[in-house]
């Protein structure tokens, strides 16, 4: 017989399998136009943020050419404050660039106590950030780019369940980025 307890848990880990169909359900839409960067990346970017419960959130990109990560898309309230900046973020620098160049997904609950928090973007846009996860963008074990998630709405920590959620999301993405990337090199060698 289940109890009361064995019976929630049950129907959380229920709604919480039912929201990650929803996010790769979304993501799978995005399949059908994957060389439409703009339409992608703001797809990725509604779809992570509701999933996660965030207030605010960025998708990088890696600039070869540069050899820094540049903000892709950006959601919140400073959203369009971060965009104008035009800020590139090097390998390594804050927690995006952490997160970049040791392909590791970085959850943090209190950014302010966080060494890696560079606290640039925020200030220069008026932002308090508390709690952040981030996630490399990756395509064939290589980072292309990362996912961050800023201000959880409800609470500060983010799950085990959430950090693999978000591992597998960063492949997710980088599967399309790809697919649209060789989508683009195959149109231009017929034009």
């Amino acid at each position: 017989m289940t109890t009361e307890t064995e019976y929630r848990a049950l129907l959380d880990d229920t709604a919480q399998l039912q929201a990650q169909v929803q996010v790769l359900q979304r993501l799978l839409h995005l399949f059908a136009a994957p060389d439409d960067f703009a339409a992608v990346f703001d797809g990725v970017m509604d779809a992570a943020m509701d999933f996660f419960h965030a207030r605010s959130g960025a998708l990088y990109m890696f600039d070869d050419e540069q050899g820094a990560l540049y903000f892709a898309a950006a959601r919140g309230p400073k959203a369009q404050e971060v965009l104008a900046l035009d800020i590139t973020i090097k390998p390594g620098q804050g927690i995006a660039g952490s997160a970049f160049r040791d392909n590791e997904v970085i959850a943090v609950s209190d950014a302010d106590k966080d060494p890696r928090f560079a606290r640039e973007v925020s200030d220069a846009v008026g932002y308090e950030v508390s709690s952040m996860l981030t996630t490399p963008v990756v395509c064939d074990g290589q980072p292309i780019g990362a996912l961050q998630v800023m201000n959880r709405r409800c609470g500060s920590t983010f799950s085990g369940e959430e950090v693999e959620f978000a591992r597998h999301l960063g492949r997710y993405i980088g599967g399309l980025v790809s697919l649209g990337c060789e989508l683009r090199t195959l149109r231009a060698a017929r034009a």
